[in-house]
């Protein structure tokens, strides 16, 4: 009988030491794969972040260095960990101030520069073509001949800015059914709503300071690069078929005029008489928003009025000149009302008046709309600070600042409009941009320099940013002379700009193109930071 009790006992001990066992190897064996895949989730998540490099590393060898690019702290070679709640891993900090104001003022440097005059010069005045030879010649210094590049068969296509200055630029095929006959392109995207989930402010941002992938899908679209300049080929040499002058809700200012084309398309024609810098800033500010992956400004088609597609019009009625530089503008439909008029968001002025920027964890409250709104006020005030506008907000905070009366600032934005049908944000009227704007912010006998500080308190209200744009400053700002990228692009797809820009003067765009480009990303590193 002990015996057998003796034997139970041991055959109970062994059965217990046998499971005690596998417990423990499938608890090392859980342990192991745990582990495993946390480094491959880490080493995944390492390659998929996104990066933002020093700005120094943007200040190409040969160009004068941006104040907002040289300015030392003692952030030497901060880097933020994954385990932080932002994302970024930053080479140097070696040029992020210890001051977070952004020193963007005028360079004090003794060289010369011309455009055709200052704020005060009549728009009849022809100063434009000063210094052409000069102009020609310091054009060929820039690269800019891209006919003598032939042997480079890469073609652009968009976001790839390697080497920019060295391709071939190629248009997209033409396909004309895209763009049938009597019809307008069709508008810009309403956003289907069906199988999306519903909000949640925690699906706003990613990465700290982007907008998450949610919100960029919920952003009314417009259109995309092939649609754009399809759109645009088509129109080129298409033949007039009526002309109509301009009023406050077709066109805008006198000596425009409202254009039905032979299929019955509609464009806006600018004319400006010998201002050629206002035609070649509406033109150029449409493709810099095309290298930045904006599609919320209008198309720019350039002709002149002794072309062929105007033969059959009397342009006497329009009080035109012959010989003289056209701008060909897109309409875009359903902004024609009251309803479509804008002001600025809420949230944003706050921001504005406490100097207190937008941060992703202000967010928590807000709604979609809020939130589509902020995205595209946010790329606004990119773009316009590259571009220099000073007929938009910046026009608001001028006439605040000029009249002592703040509250001009809540009133309605000029040329921005909103979409009636897809409340998408078109930005309108861009003549401003890059050419007579840096003439007005950069020649001192203008007196625009405030203009500076009008465009950084707008750029400062915001840190959340659209990802693609942020690459896409960051791939241009590679490239050594970026603004020859945007001209050899915006030649590539128009032959009248290919004819005209060579021969204008574009030292100011030049100079300081490059630098605004790296103060805009400056202040994107310190919101990162």
């Amino acid at each position: 009988m002990v015996l057998k009790v003796r034997r139970r006992s041991w055959r109970i001990l062994i059965v217990t030491l046998s499971l005690m066992t596998m417990g423990f190897l499938c608890i090392l064996n859980l342990l192991a794969h745990e582990l495993n895949f946390s480094e491959k989730t880490a080493k995944k998540q390492n390659e998929n972040r996104f990066v933002l490099q020093d700005p120094e590393l943007y200040i190409a060898q040969g160009i004068r260095k941006p104040q907002a690019a040289v300015d030392k702290s003692d952030h030497d070679n901060m880097n933020l960990e994954y385990g932080s709640h932002r994302k970024f891993v930053f080479t140097s900090h070696n040029n992020i101030p210890e001051n977070e104001d952004l020193d963007i003022g005028a360079d004090d440097s003794d060289e010369e520069y011309s455009n055709g005059g200052g704020k005060g010069e009549e728009e009849g005045d022809d100063g434009d073509d000063d210094d052409i030879d000069d102009t020609v010649d310091e054009w060929k210094g820039d690269n800019l001949d891209i006919h003598s590049q032939s042997k480079v068969q890469k073609v652009f296509e968009p976001y790839d800015f390697q080497n920019m200055s060295k391709l071939i630029f190629a248009k997209p095929p033409l396909r004309f059914q895209e763009v049938p006959n009597g019809k307008q392109m069709a508008e810009e995207k309403v956003m289907a709503q069906a199988g999306v989930r519903e909000f949640s402010p925690k699906l706003a941002v990613s990465e700290g300071i982007f907008w998450s992938p949610y919100v960029e899908k919920m952003v009314p679209k417009g259109f995309s690069d092939e649609e754009v300049f399809n759109y645009m080929a088509s129109i080129q040499s298409l033949e007039v078929h009526s002309v109509e002058p301009a009023s406050w809700n077709k066109c805008g200012r006198p000596k425009n005029a409202y254009i039905v084309l032979r299929d019955k398309r509609v464009v806006c024609a600018r004319y400006r008489d010998s201002d050629v810098r206002f035609i070649l800033g509406e033109a150029l500010s449409f493709y810099l928003s095309r290298l930045l992956g904006l599609d919320n400004v209008p198309a720019v088609v350039l002709s002149t009025t002794s072309a062929g597609q105007w033969s059959a019009q009397n342009l006497k009625t329009l009080d035109w000149n012959k010989d003289k530089l056209v701008a060909l503008i897109q309409w875009i439909p359903n902004m024609d009302s009251f309803s479509s008029y804008v002001k600025i968001p809420e949230r944003i002025l706050k921001a504005y008046e406490s100097g207190k920027p937008i941060l992703g964890v202000h967010l928590k409250n807000a709604t979609l709309q809020e939130i589509t709104e902020l995205q595209q006020w946010g790329t606004l005030f990119l773009f316009d600070y590259l571009t220099g506008n000073y007929d938009r907000v910046a026009s608001m905070q001028d006439a605040a600042y000029e009249e002592k009366k703040p509250s001009i600032i809540t009133e309605k934005i000029r040329n921005l409009f909103k979409s009636t049908k897809t409340n998408k944000l078109w930005l309108i009227d861009n003549e401003s941009g890059l050419l007579d704007a840096y003439d007005l912010i950069y020649n001192e006998e203008s007196g625009g320099a405030r203009f500076l500080t009008f465009h950084k308190q707008m750029l400062q209200t915001m840190c959340v940013f659209q990802k693609s744009t942020v690459t896409a400053i960051q791939r241009l700002l590679q490239e050594e002379n970026p603004h020859v990228s945007l001209f050899n692009y915006g030649m590539a797809h128009d032959p009248v700009l290919k004819k005209v820009l060579p021969n204008y003067n574009v030292k100011l765009i030049r100079r300081w193109f490059h630098q605004r480009l790296a103060e805009v990303y400056k202040w994107i590193n310190q919101c990162a930071s």
